[in-house]
């Protein structure tokens, strides 16, 4: 059994092979070589802390695996990150463990690099604004992963504690791609109100920011909502998009707050939901059909790209200790 740490993750996974092994991973999705299980959550001492267990299988690779994701909101305040994950990969002949990979980056760059997919096919062509809500590491990464698809002009930055913004956007000044200006908003519904695409990337039980605030052809990225009482967009956001994709069209019904709540409360229907990001990938949905709709892309996690990633990773380890 190998371990294989964050830092070895990070020399294998970059965002230029990413978004090509997610799109291919999507794209298998739909072709039934790998399926992922049902999800497992579980409040613990409460629902501001979360532990996650997500599942999939490969039948065109030997393997299976698991992630575990816990979701403490208050590590931030003492320097450690919100969320820790796990991943378990086991052989498909033997059952037998055969790695436990370090998961933190690969969740984050696997998050921007799905949101990434699930823009380039949902926003405006001539998109060029992005507004991020949050500043963690998935808001990092978002931003990483958008600059590869769409030319960026601007990027508005909004956090809930404000001298979090500074620090994160003389991050993001070392790591653009190319020249744009980032600037500190004021607010969530400034991000709204300038963005050709949003992405809300936090922990956050009540909306984010106003639906009415959003302009018409805006593409919004959910990222952070993943229970069934998380909710990071309004209802009102959600009754404006015309089409909603997802990673799997069953995990948002399990785990989607920022849909589950409008339709508990009767806004929305399930046929409401467009399909899935495989599904667009394969043209059998549209992801938009003119510049002026509102989209909306939930994200709410998947297991099918933390286990294909992490075969993708365990190989490259593999190769690369063969070639010592």
């Amino acid at each position: 059994m190998q371990i294989i740490n964050e830092n070895q993750v990070k020399r294998f996974l970059s965002m230029g092979n990413v978004i090509d092994v997610v799109k291919k991973l999507y794209i298998e999705n739909t072709e039934g070589e790998i399926y992922a299980g049902n999800r497992i959550y579980m409040p613990i001492r409460g629902e501001e802390n979360v532990g996650q267990w997500l599942v999939a299988n490969s039948l065109s690779q030997p393997f299976f695996g698991s992630k575990f994701s816990s979701v403490f909101p208050n590590n931030m305040t003492i320097g450690l990150p919100s969320t820790i994950s796990k991943i378990s990969l086991y052989s498909a002949e033997t059952g037998e463990l055969q790695a436990l990979i370090d998961a933190n980056y690969l969740t984050a760059i696997k998050t921007g690099a799905s949101a990434a997919v699930a823009t380039d096919l949902m926003a405006r062509k001539n998109a060029s604004v992005l507004s991020i809500i949050g500043t963690g590491l998935q808001a990092y990464s978002q931003v990483l992963a958008i600059q590869e698809v769409r030319k960026l002009e601007k990027v508005y930055v909004y956090d809930v504690v404000p001298e979090r913004i500074n620090n994160f956007i003389s991050l993001l000044e070392k790591e653009k791609k190319y020249d744009y200006t980032i600037i500190a908003a004021a607010s969530g519904d400034e991000c709204a109100e300038q963005a050709d695409i949003i992405c809300t990337c936090t922990t956050a039980k009540s909306p984010v920011f106003s639906g009415n605030r959003l302009k018409p052809g805006t593409h919004v990225n959910a990222i952070g909502s993943f229970t069934p009482f998380m909710q990071e967009i309004d209802e009102d956001t959600v009754l404006k998009a015309t089409k909603i994709l997802t990673e799997h069209v069953d995990g948002l019904w399990e785990a989607a707050g920022d849909i589950l709540i409008p339709f508990s409360n009767g806004k929305v229907t399930k046929d409401d939901v467009t399909g899935s990001i495989g599904d667009a990938l394969t043209k059998k949905v549209s992801a938009r059909d003119n510049d002026k709709e509102i989209t909306l892309y939930e994200s709410v996690g998947s297991g099918v790209l933390d286990i294909g990633l992490s075969i993708y990773i365990y190989q490259s380890f593999l190769k690369e200790e063969k070639g010592k």
